[in-house]
């Protein structure tokens, strides 16, 4: 009896941290696209430290949980203990060669819908300062829903993902009319995941106006990809720069004016020197002042793929600025 107990202890000692089996082997680099929990039991959910993964920066990978992986079980340097699991979707792989990862999803019925001419390198990232926005949009539901404790009161929002500069690819001419002239409810449901849908409702505050469906009527068709995994990969650009000196940059400057130049400097601190040269700000006028209404960022590489997205705004042409700044709009 004690010699098996003891051949018991000595194979639960084999097994990850956590008590979660690593079924399939894997390698690689994993660059977290924002802070996410990194836990030492995928079940219990357990993160002694409360550790999370820090944006932009990779992550030795030692296993994953299953093929296709839904975790990986990275080396995070300084944790105790070091080896934690993170979700496929908080972050892109490089060098992996056994355990497929979930970013950008696969379609879940039949191969992705492929572009006419090859898949675009050249997209703009567009992302909204809400309270900017809705300062002359008082009618749209998502303005009328506003709060000052919301998501979208301090964190930029997704307006679109923008392959540039194909549009409508085997939209139907009955939906592109339709598109046009703005019945966006007219338009067809987008095909999305519940777990995708949901992030949507937060960090889309137009999908209270099937903002979803024109983006994905309009550009996301021309992505290569499905809808799930082109809102997914817009989601985690949207959350690196969340997680970001930019986000932080705009939170503290709520109801005061910011520069370009000091907006281009936050984003050469968290992407790389240059970053902020791809950048331009829209503003409008409300209230007799120049309000901050979006941020256009250039990115080009494989943007669909697993390319962290400091290297796709490196590999993008500097454009020029737009406004040279505004006030940061609150809620009202």
């Amino acid at each position: 009896m004690i010699a098996r107990l003891a051949l018991l202890l000595a194979l639960a000692a084999l097994l990850p941290v956590g008590g979660a089996r690593a079924d399939a082997p894997a390698s690689g680099t994993f660059t977290a696209m924002r802070a996410c929990p990194a836990v030492s039991s995928i079940h219990k959910g357990r993160n002694p430290g409360n550790v999370a993964l820090t944006p932009q920066q990779g992550y030795r990978i030692v296993a994953a949980n299953t093929a296709p992986a839904s975790y990986y079980l990275v080396v995070v340097p300084g944790a105790r203990p070091d080896r934690r699991w993170v979700p496929v979707d908080c972050g892109s792989i490089t060098g992996n060669g056994a355990a497929p990862a979930a970013l950008p999803a696969a379609p879940r019925s039949g191969p992705p819908n492929r572009v006419p001419g090859g898949t675009p390198t050249h997209y703009v990232l567009a992302l909204s300062w809400e309270p900017g926005f809705c300062a002359g949009h008082d009618g749209k539901p998502e303005c009328a829903a506003e709060t000052p404790n919301g998501f979208d009161a301090r964190h930029f929002t997704l307006h679109g993902l923008w392959p540039d500069p194909r549009e409508y690819c085997g939209a139907s001419a009955q939906a592109i009319a339709a598109d046009k002239a703005g019945d966006w409810r007219a338009l067809p449901a987008v095909d999305l995941s519940a777990a995708t849908r949901a992030r949507l409702a937060q960090a889309m505050p137009g999908t209270q106006s099937r903002l979803e469906r024109h983006e994905w009527l309009k550009h996301g068709t021309c992505s290569g990809v499905d809808a799930d995994a082109y809102f997914g990969r817009a989601l985690s650009f949207l959350d690196a720069i969340n997680a970001s000196l930019v986000q932080r940059l705009f939170a503290g400057a709520v109801g005061k004016t910011l520069s370009r130049d000091a907006i281009r400097a936050a984003f050469d601190s968290a992407f790389g020197a240059g970053a902020g040269d791809r950048l331009r700000l829209s503003c409008t006028r409300s209230g007799g002042e120049r309000q901050i209404t979006e941020l256009t960022l250039g990115l080009d590489g494989d943007v669909m793929g697993t390319a962290s997205l400091a290297a796709l705004i490196e590999g993008a042409r500097p454009t020029n600025g737009g406004c040279d700044g505004g006030v940061v709009a609150a809620v009202r």
